[in-house]
């Protein structure tokens, strides 16, 4: 159960969205947000974001990573980040990922570091920063733990059928540290990709690498998630090592929908965002993805759609390419009022 004072906090939530749906009447998610790369997220950035795209977000995702293990007491409460966040009217998401960077190369923090308590002292004052800070905030921790690509907790080369067990802990552990802090603004994110890698399909010993291994428990998730992407024929065997193809949204994320909301009956009652997401152009129409995603993902019951900003892998913005009909592909489908999202909001308790 949590207290008044969150209680209240989580109306103030629930207000912010009310207000951003005002007017809007379509049958797709009731959220639209953008996850952007690097770090910090200023008042400049969010407004060029508004300006390139013609949207505005509700929910703004960054991502930050934990001080390296030669000095685990460093690392920071990313306060402005998260002010200019909120100052534009957006939820912001932090996506926590332990792991630091050496010259070059992503550093996966070890699991006996963070279960031997070797991080409580970063991870304690985090949540005493974000108790005193009072306002909202969703922690997508350790995302993607699905894929051989993060392998959180261990070296690469022992990701395995321990790796869900690991996660679990390391998820817990983190949590457990918040409750004691008292940082009950604070929301939970259980957020796996959209198709496992490794998995039994292409390979029948990964039998173990599936969403429900990881799940750390309804105690301990307030929000569920899911990542993944349509990469269209911009992918070739010859160069890239793989062939991608062209994919709905409804066939990338009906799966593990189901999956996710199957987890458990309190698990079936949580709201569910698709955290990252985007397409490209190659091989089909970017806006009628778009349009389609937004019809598929108020069928599938997603709450919200994050929409990943960036020039990376190949160009996502969604502006990129397009003549400007992706706005109201989007605005016209938003939904008013926000399903159990809001019903969590209002009720200021844990399901």
């Amino acid at each position: 159960m949590r207290s008044r004072g969150t209680f209240s906090l989580l109306l103030v939530i629930a207000a912010v969205f009310l207000a951003s749906s005002c007017g809007t009447s379509g049958a797709g998610p009731s959220l639209w947000g953008f996850a952007l790369d690097g770090y910090p997220v200023t008042p400049g950035r969010i407004a060029g974001v508004k300006a390139a795209t013609g949207l505005h977000p509700d929910i703004i995702v960054f991502f930050l990573q934990w001080p390296p293990v030669e000095d685990p007491s460093g690392g920071e409460f990313p306060l402005e980040s998260l002010e200019a966040i909120t100052a534009s009217g957006a939820l912001p998401c932090i996506t926590w990922e332990p792991m630091y960077l050496k010259g070059d190369r992503e550093v996966a923090i070890s699991h006996a570091d963070v279960l031997g308590g070797r991080y409580d002292g970063y991870i304690k004052r985090f949540a005493e920063k974000a108790r005193f800070w009072k306002k909202p905030l969703l922690m997508r921790f350790a995302h993607e733990m699905n894929l051989k690509r993060y392998h959180w907790g261990t070296v690469e080369n022992e990701y395995g059928p321990e790796s869900p067990v690991v996660y679990r802990k390391m998820y817990r552990h983190v949590v457990e540290v918040f409750k004691r802090a008292g940082a009950g603004n604070v929301l939970w994110v259980f957020c796996p990709n959209a198709e496992a890698v490794p998995n039994r399909t292409h390979d029948p010993s990964a039998s173990w690498n599936v969403l429900s291994a990881y799940y750390p428990g309804d105690d301990y998730v307030d929000v569920l998630g899911v990542d993944g992407y349509n990469w269209g024929t911009s992918r070739k065997k010859d160069i890239h090592g793989w062939e991608s193809h062209w994919k709905s949204f409804r066939e990338i994320f009906e799966a593990p929908v189901a999956e996710l909301k199957g987890l458990s009956s309190a698990a079936s009652r949580k709201p569910l965002v698709v955290f990252e997401t985007a397409t490209v152009g190659t091989g089909g129409n970017k806006s009628e993805w778009i349009r389609d995603a937004m019809s598929a993902a108020g069928n599938l019951g997603v709450e919200g759609i994050v929409w990943f900003q960036s020039d990376k892998e190949v160009d996502w913005r969604i502006e990129s390419g397009s003549d400007g009909s992706h706005v109201p592909a989007v605005e016209g489908q938003l939904r008013a009022g926000h399903g159990r999202l809001k019903e969590l909001l209002e009720k200021g308790e844990r399901p």
